[in-house]
């Protein structure tokens, strides 16, 4: 599997016009080689079958019993940017003055990455993160089984905690509640910080979880997720303690009707803008387009935000098996919001939803 994903890697660097790339992010150190460590660099040119993984002794055992087939480069006493210097000049031995490109992350530190230019002085290190994420992008059956196991987890949690969602219990109750549950189901932690926003709380879409009490009336908005076996999980759900108002009960439906809509144009061939213009136009025809301001959905995987993006700047064309939620909301400043999120699955005729739980108007 992994020796699978780092000739994919090979490829899209290979085609970007690069000889090797750098890896050090953490979930891109587990996707092309196993190693869960997390801290460490790994090299891998482009004609080699087996690539070099730079890390310290808290790793070594590490590293050989999750990556037998990769080349371990202990660090000892040496940096990360001499070490790569070496590996440059031991895989690029005719290498002449600025003839070499290494594709490196966009999120690699900048003090790390400005070590690498002044060692490594006949290289050209360019950040690629298109070329090195793109396979991430579709998920094989292993990452898809993964992914929906979280999500599962979190359909339970969803109501396991309904029963909770009282007067006078706080935002942070139910947020406790929902990480207990979830890391008692199997969760080894949680995808992000838990979202539990309640009343006028409820219109800032990344709310922090207050001491706030619930009252009757509140809309209550959930967004929580958890990691299993490394792969995340995304939902989020509102629901009203007490009877809503008239236009409560009217924007709720405005923003299911929006996330129905976006599901039904979800298939392998469409353009992901095109997929976000179906929810946030007919919001915005209902009268609404200035309260919906972020993008109707993300991927997610290793990491809780991955490419490809449903939003009005993404032309990616979707694919089978890539995994995106489908979340519009609806955020009246200072009053209240809705926000409904499903996680779901591109396939070749239209989508697989991940996320079970009910998304009618619940009342409690």
């Amino acid at each position: 599997m992994f020796q699978e994903r780092r000739k994919q890697l090979q490829y899209h660097i290979e085609k970007a016009g690069m000889q090797a790339v750098i890896i050090d992010s953490p979930s891109n150190l587990y996707y092309y080689t196993g190693f869960t460590g997390g801290e460490g660099m790994f090299f891998l040119p482009i004609e080699k079958s087996v690539g070099y993984l730079i890390t310290d002794s808290r790793y070594y055992e590490q590293v050989e019993k999750e990556c037998p087939e990769i080349t371990l480069i202990r660090m000892e006493n040496r940096g990360f940017s001499e070490l790569v210097k070496e590996l440059v000049n031991d895989c690029f031995s005719d290498i002449t003055e600025s003839m070499l490109s290494i594709a490196v992350e966009s999120t690699m530190n900048l003090q790390q990455y400005l070590k690498l230019c002044e060692v490594c002085k006949e290289c050209s290190f360019l950040l690629s993160q298109d070329s090195i994420m793109e396979s991430r992008m579709i998920k094989d059956e292993v990452e898809l089984s993964k992914i929906a196991k979280a999500e599962a987890i979190g359909d339970a949690a969803f109501t396991h905690i309904l029963p909770f969602i009282k007067p006078g219990v706080s935002e942070q109750d139910i947020s406790l509640e929902l990480e207990f549950y979830m890391k008692r189901q199997g969760a080894s932690k949680l995808s992000f910080d838990t979202i539990v926003a309640s009343g006028p709380n409820s219109s800032m879409p990344h709310a922090q979880v207050t001491n706030r009490k619930l009252q009757l009336g509140d809309f209550i908005t959930m967004d929580f997720g958890c990691v299993y076996e490394g792969y995340c999980s995304d939902m989020t759900r509102t629901v009203a303690l007490g009877e809503p108002t008239e236009e409560m009960r009217k924007v709720y439906q405005i923003v299911l009707d929006a996330n129905l809509r976006a599901m039904d144009g979800i298939r392998e061939g469409v353009h992901c803008n095109q997929v976000d213009a179906l929810a946030r136009d007919y919001i915005a025809d209902k009268g609404y387009g200035d309260y919906f301001g972020h993008g109707l959905g993300h991927g997610v995987g290793l990491d809780i935000h991955e490419e490809p993006r449903f939003s009005k700047k993404c032309e990616v064309i979707a694919k089978e098996n890539m995994v995106i939620t489908n979340e519009p909301g609806i955020y009246l400043p200072g009053r209240f919001g809705v926000r409904i999120e499903d996680l779901v699955v591109v396939k070749k005729n239209g989508c697989e939803i991940l996320s079970r739980s009910d998304k009618s108007l619940m009342i409690l």
